[in-house]
């Protein structure tokens, strides 16, 4: 039976051919301030995301329980008016049945980063 091969990793992380973020020809004035702008809005961004996703958490039994229900409600509906060309309940119960799988999708798989 072979032994495992141990491999030592360096201890110091920074190499000196490396250029540290906090050197002067690495970080510029103008693109510094760029990129905390846009650091901010995607913090931003992360955090509102992650809100809505604890607040769906959160609350999901019940509205998973409400759009599954509004799924079949427009299911019947569009069974009824199927013969009903004017009325486009067909469509309008395909993008409930879209806007459900969507829903559901971002509460089972999503993570988000901000928490």
């Amino acid at each position: 039976m072979k032994s495992a091969k141990l491999y030592q990793f360096p201890r110091h992380a920074r190499n000196a051919s490396i250029p540290s973020v906090h050197s002067k020809d690495f970080n510029t004035q103008k693109g510094s301030i760029k990129s905390n702008r846009i650091a901010w809005w995607e913090k931003m961004l992360s955090w509102t995301i992650g809100l809505v996703w604890l607040f769906l958490g959160l609350f999901w039994p019940l509205l998973n329980w409400l759009a599954a229900m509004d799924v079949v409600f427009q299911f019947l509906r569009a069974l009824y008016y199927s013969s009903t060309p004017a009325i486009h309940a067909t469509l309008t119960a395909s993008i409930h049945v879209v806007l459900y799988i969507i829903l559901s999708l971002f509460v089972y798989l999503y993570r988000p980063k901000a928490f």
